[in-house]
């Protein structure tokens, strides 16, 4: 089957680069799905691997990571198509060793398949990352519908050997986290069959926006819409400057509409921006207050509580604000800390954005609370309240052999996608499970996992680094590769 090959750098400014290569590859996995008009559906799968993971090691005088790259595409456990590919990365040239990134094109018919990337590092570690998922490929039928949305990092002239869009090469933007420098979100996809919707030649409402995730409340000026002639395929670029989004969850939308507009087709897809605020600890007490939500918090035990159930969501400084307001329990600043959190996030309406997450504290508390601990204190409710919900739980509270644990899945974790959280309960006794290992950098991270977790009865805990032998530790590996 065709395939097209694309190995270049990547900034990938959504993820950052460890100070330090970690045991095993990191990667993020994207895969978009286009339709050719005449060969038919086909599928782009776009790994970035992060360059502080893998080891770097002199390849003809260059410092340079490499790694094997292996893609299969399964149906019915037999294998349709596969790539295997040796991959070099960006040489080295300061202390931050670059990421870097590759795409593979697949044609395959419509329905549903098994994708599977392995990253091996040539030059370091022998076990490699794996990430599984279901491909589900449609086509388009007698309705509109939309591509995928493919975020660029950057398009240019066609170039002979790399993936082209519409005659031009497009260097895909990973993930859909914009940090404070990332200044652009710029777009791609393809919209077919309004010549059959509304007849060829014939006008119709092309638009896309952003809105606040949750409510579908427009944001300010992020909006674009123009007229357009219906034909088979159209083309659709387009693109926001984000200096002045603020920190926040939201969905960029397409739509298109008829001249009376109905609603034809839609596609969206969810963006998270992170564009702080800064706080200036010497002028907090400053902030212009009046008749906020925060105002109306007058209890001061209740206050307190208010400001430090926002731990799990708050960055290093903001954490040492919080623990100074515990301490000294100024009422006036914690009052104005609360109100400045939110807005941070929400400009446009903090007190709403508060009043969502308030709730959640609420649900956690419920759900992971213990006798000495509030919900949100806990690894769970930590990890619940800064991830959101896991889309996923596999609950195992009474293997043989083996402590109860719990494996969290997350189609989407922060900036990234296909993660999992191993928890787990060595007292036996409270509801508070502690987290074991995450594969999301910068959390916990336990290639021994299945060991602790079936050292249960282990004699003085002597776990070795041999792999579990038994029915329960083959099950909890493979409820972990794949969740159910």
């Amino acid at each position: 089957m065709a395939s097209l090959r694309i190995t270049f750098t990547s900034t990938l400014a959504c993820i950052g680069a460890a100070a330090f290569a970690q045991h095993l590859p990191e990667a993020i996995v994207e895969t978009k799905v286009f339709h050719h008009p005449r060969s038919g559906p086909y599928v782009e799968v776009n790994t970035a691997v992060l360059g502080a993971s893998v080891a770097h090691d002199r390849t003809v005088g260059l410092d340079q990571a490499k790694v094997e790259l292996l893609v299969l595409v399964e149906k019915d456990a037999a294998i349709v198509d596969y790539r295997k590919v040796e991959v070099l990365g960006p040489p080295r040239i300061g202390e931050v060793a670059p990421d870097f990134l590759h795409s593979e094109t697949f044609a395959l018919p419509a329905g549903e398949y098994s994708l599977e990337v392995q990253v091996r590092d040539l030059n370091g570690s022998d076990t490699a990352f794996v990430q599984k998922r279901v491909l589900a490929i449609g086509t388009p039928g007698t309705v509109p519908v939309f591509a995928d949305i493919l975020l660029t990092a950057s398009v240019g002239p066609m170039r002979e050997g790399l993936a082209t869009h519409n005659g031009q090469y497009m260097e895909p933007y990973i993930g859909t986290y914009f940090p404070r420098e990332k200044t652009r979100l710029d777009l791609y996809t393809e919209l077919y069959g309004m010549d059959r919707a509304v007849g060829a030649d014939s006008l119709y409402l092309l638009s896309y926006h952003l809105e606040v995730h949750g409510t579908g409340q427009v944001v300010g000026n992020f909006r674009n819409s123009a007229r357009v002639k219906a034909r088979p395929v159209e083309p659709v670029f387009g693109g926001f400057d984000l200096a002045a989004l603020s920190t926040g969850n939201y969905v960029l939308k397409l739509e298109a509409r008829d001249r009376n507009d109905q609603l034809l087709a839609t596609q969206e897809l969810f963006i998270q921006r992170s564009n702080p605020v800064s706080y200036d600890l010497t002028q907090l007490d400053a902030l212009a207050m009046g008749s906020t939500f925060a105002d109306r918090i007058t209890e001061p035990d209740t206050l307190v509580e208010f400001v430090r159930c926002l731990v799990p969501i708050a960055d290093d400084l903001e954490r040492k604000i919080i623990m100074d307001r515990s301490r000294d329990r100024d009422a006036d600043l914690s009052r104005r800390f609360l109100y400045s959190f939110w807005f941070n996030r929400n400009t446009a309406d903090p007190e709403g954005a508060w009043a969502s997450y308030r709730d959640e504290v609420a649900r956690v508390n419920r759900m992971y609370g213990t006798r000495i601990k509030r919900g949100y204190e806990t690894d769970r409710g930590r990890v619940h309240l800064k991830y959101g919900a896991p889309n996923t739980v596999t609950d195992r509270a009474n293997e043989m052999d083996a402590y109860p644990y719990q494996i969290w899945h997350y189609y989407r974790a922060g900036r990234y996608t296909d993660r999992r959280f191993v928890f787990y309960q060595p007292d036996l006794v409270t509801n508070d499970y502690e987290l074991l290992h995450s594969e999301v950098p910068g959390e916990v991270n336990n290639p021994r996992w299945n060991l602790m977790v079936h050292s249960r009865n282990t004699p003085q805990n002597n776990v070795q680094s041999t792999g579990v032998d038994s029915m329960s530790g083959e099950r909890a590996n493979d409820l972990f590769s794949i969740p159910r």
